[in-house]
């Protein structure tokens, strides 16, 4: 599609979500869904019966098979150098609320937590649960306490950069690595140099787990699940919180507004801020939130994997969901 055509539907887009609509986005309460063991009992069972894609990656048009697909580390580097920048203008400037209420909420962070955060990315919700760690240990926290895994060297450069920044070098350890198996992960500077593999997380080795827009484009979800299942103490206090992306369901007018706006507005944008470059990359995320499961059957997938969900917390009408799960029996 050329720019004309482009800045037309943006502009058809942006003419059905006035102020109003961004206002009360901002504004509203966000739905809190509370699971109990039969609710997801009845999830998990239809699960397994109706089964999921599970690989939500694409081909690049007209590539070969050698080529990495979309959705992978080397896709997020093309598009590293804008990627917090555009997060803002996408979510209306909301992504950081939904990952401070992770951080703050559902993790239910102590003291002595080892936590790893997968699809770091630039290492945002890493770097506010350093933080919270350093808060909770009077102004220290234990070396390496929190873990963040990503496959994206471009990204994972600027994160690194972002920890040093903020003084957390040393509490936060940003690693290259995939979340379908954390056995090995590769250690990564600010100026984008990866070490030798070594090993990764050890079986029953983590606290806390964290996941932030990055679940929808793992090839193979069930395998990332076990990963966490692998990786999780087997302890009342363990947590797994997920933010991802959805297709509002609802019929009222403002959740068919936040499904307009993911599926018009946010390529588009993502199209100008790469200047065009990315436009690709943008239309390929606006499809894979378009696959992605409704809530409760991601949360029956949770749970199928051994990880239970408490509670489904949605924002923006539907648009945004945070899963807050356990480690099960």
């Amino acid at each position: 599609m050329g720019v004309v055509g482009t800045c037309c539907r943006f502009a058809g887009a942006v003419a059905v979500i006035p102020i109003a609509v961004i206002i009360a986005v901002m504004l509203e309460t966000p739905a809190v869904t509370k699971l109990d063991s039969k609710s997801l009992q009845s999830a998990s069972q239809t699960h397994k019966s109706g089964g999921s894609k599970q690989d939500a990656t694409e081909a690049y048009p007209n590539s070969d098979s050698a080529t990495p697909r979309m959705g992978s580390g080397s896709m997020f580097d093309k598009i590293a150098f804008v990627y917090d920048s555009t997060n803002k203008w996408m979510s209306l400037g909301l992504d950081q609320h939904w990952r401070k209420t992770m951080v703050q909420e559902c993790l239910r962070l102590e003291r002595d937590d080892k936590v790893l955060d997968l699809a770091t990315g630039t290492a945002d919700v890493s770097l506010l649960v350093g933080e919270r760690l350093k808060h909770l240990g009077d102004g220290a926290a234990a070396p390496e306490s929190v873990l963040g895994v990503d496959p994206s060297t471009e990204m994972l450069r600027r994160g690194v950069s972002k920890v040093d920044n903020k003084g957390l070098t040393g509490v936060v350890r940003l690693v290259k690595g995939d979340a379908q198996d954390l056995s090995s992960i590769q250690g990564i500077d600010a100026a984008g140099a990866v070490s030798e593999p070594t090993a990764g997380a050890a079986d029953e080795s983590i606290d806390k787990i964290t996941m932030s827009f990055g679940i929808r484009n793992v090839p193979n979800r069930g395998s990332a699940l076990q990963e966490m299942r692998r990786v999780l103490r087997k302890r009342p206090s363990s947590r797994v919180c997920i933010l991802e992306f959805s297709i509002p369901n609802g019929e009222a007018p403002l959740s068919k507004l936040a499904r307009v706006f993911i599926t018009h507005v946010v390529p588009f944008i993502g199209q100008i801020a790469t200047l065009g470059s990315g436009s690709e990359e943008y239309d390929y995320l606006e499809r894979s939130i378009l696959r992605f499961p409704q809530p409760m059957d991601f949360a029956a997938e949770l749970t199928s994997a051994g990880l239970p969900v408490e509670s489904i917390t949605s924002f923006a009408y539907g648009a945004v969901n945070l899963y807050a799960a356990t480690a099960g029996a």
